[in-house]
């Protein structure tokens, strides 16, 4: 760690608050509310190009309504929307989120997609938000569930936009992780399926009987956990499930 590394963890730990530091690039943030400064801000690869209309994951051709993945492989989603490409700043962000102690920052992103989110047509079907879970080891760990926190601002922004009349609810204790993997980095859509299968169970099965589910993860690679997560909702009784990803890897 050089030196300007110790003052700014220094800074952070004993003058600032958790978001004192802008997580890309390190800048001191002297506006407390803000959770990057602007210049990383500015330059988020939020996607703006065609998007498939079952996971929202970009396509780069206006000519097609679903990826290759959804195509292929009949992915279980009835509509999504992912916020940014899974790129330079994109990667950074997650990864400040997951690893760096910035839950705050997760329902920061949450509440940005949220926004978005309720322009979509599907919304209004939405019941309950669910986010991937993770495994109590796992939890433990980390301190917190990144994906809860992001589906708490999702959920907090779409209240405020008085788009969807239902009683929305976060339903984090429905879907639990039964089983622990390995991390998923770097591994191939088939190998993912095999480690997911049978770790994702329902619980409290009559609370989501003929309900549409909004299934919240950071990153959208394969699909394979989405898929996972997404088939084990349906089986249980869900009637639909749309998702919401931070990032996605363009087909």
């Amino acid at each position: 760690m050089n030196l300007k590394q110790i003052l700014l963890t220094f800074l952070e730990n004993n003058l600032f608050l958790k978001n004192g530091t802008c997580p890309i690039c390190g800048k001191v943030l002297f506006v407390t509310d803000r959770f990057l400064c602007r210049q990383c801000e500015d330059e988020l690869p939020i996607i703006n190009n065609p998007t498939c209309e079952k996971c929202g994951r970009p396509i780069f051709r206006q000519d097609r309504q679903l990826c290759t993945p959804c195509a292929k492989h009949n992915l279980p989603f009835a509509g999504g929307y992912a916020h940014l490409r899974y790129e330079a700043i994109g990667k950074n962000l997650v990864h400040a989120i997951k690893f760096k102690d910035r839950p705050h920052l997760g329902i920061w992103v949450g509440t940005q997609m949220g926004q978005v989110i309720a322009k979509k047509s599907w919304v209004k079907e939405i019941d309950l938000i669910i986010p991937v879970p993770l495994h109590p080891n796992r939890l433990e760990e980390r301190g917190y569930n990144q994906s809860e926190k992001i589906a708490q601002g999702i959920m907090e922004a779409i209240t405020q936009a008085g788009v969807n009349k239902k009683a929305l609810t976060l339903g984090s204790q429905y879907l639990i992780r039964s089983r622990d993997t390995p991390h998923q980095i770097g591994q191939g859509r088939e190998e993912r399926l095999r480690n997911l299968t049978g770790a994702f169970t329902v619980k409290q099965i009559e609370a989501i009987q003929n309900k549409t589910v909004l299934l919240v993860d950071d990153v959208l690679t394969t699909g394979a956990t989405l898929a996972e997560t997404g088939a084990t909702l349906l089986e249980a009784g869900v009637a639909q499930v749309c998702i919401a990803t931070v990032c996605a890897v363009a087909e």
